[in-house]
């Protein structure tokens, strides 16, 4: 990862450098099963490491492993604070970048695969205190080139109330047929619309701004912070 200078405004750094998000997937699924939506979409143009590369939705989707609606929201997050930062004529560089969520699950996968290349060997796992929630739907996109900044976030009312307490029903085998069922269609329906929808209808119009950055990430640093985290947590609420 590119060695990066870091804003300190309380915004950012309630999250600090956290390239991870949520998940929710539904059956794994071939291309060919994708709704049009999908399988239409323009892929997303990046620069990593000096190469141009298209990544597809459905390339998000076979790393993560599923058709994930999370990873879809968060695909048409990242393309939307993209777009706001570099004109139609430039293609983003991930060396130009530092993004910032809070999510864990499916958008995690989808910055690992723009912004380092969806190493499934080095994939980045959630720290404690990164919880799934739509309130977490928020992404933050710095453009160090620049100094310019936005904002994306879902729009309220978008993702169903109930997403959350059926997946843990789900988990827990306490969930009802109907339940079920009732999941099965809203996965359906993200996945069929979400990818149709005008941005703005998704996340509003979010206005990029001027920012100032201090202090320094190390290439490698989060990961190194991220496993230490978690294998403390982990000898914590080890049972004596």
């Amino acid at each position: 990862m590119p060695r990066l200078h870091l804003p300190a405004t309380r915004s950012l750094w309630g999250t600090m450098l956290l390239l991870l998000g949520l998940g929710s997937a539904i059956p794994p699924a071939h291309g060919a099963d994708y709704p049009d939506s999908v399988k239409n979409l323009p892929p997303l143009t990046i620069t990593h490491n000096g190469q141009t590369r298209n990544i597809s939705l459905a390339e998000i989707f076979k790393h993560h492993g599923n058709a994930c609606p999370g990873a879809t929201m968060a695909f048409l997050a990242v393309r939307y604070g993209l777009s706001l930062l570099y004109s139609e004529n430039e293609i983003p560089d991930t060396s130009d970048l530092v993004i910032v969520i809070q999510a864990p699950g499916g958008p995690m996968d989808v910055l690992d695969v723009i912004m380092r290349e969806g190493d499934r060997d080095q994939r980045t796992w959630p720290p404690a205190g990164i919880t799934p929630g739509t309130d977490n739907f928020t992404f933050q996109f710095f453009r160090k080139s620049t100094l310019r900044a936005v904002t994306v976030k879902l729009k309220e009312g978008l993702w169903p109330e109930d997403w959350f307490l059926l997946r843990e029903k789900k988990r827990a085998k306490t969930i009802t047929e109907a339940e079920q069922e009732k999941m099965q269609r809203d996965r359906q329906t993200i996945l069929r619309e979400f990818p149709a929808k005008p941005l703005p209808e998704l996340f509003g119009e979010p206005k990029a701004y001027t920012f100032l950055a201090w202090g320094l990430i190390e290439p490698g640093e989060m990961d190194k912070r991220i496993r230490r985290q978690r294998q403390a947590h982990r000898e914590r609420d080890r049972p004596e």
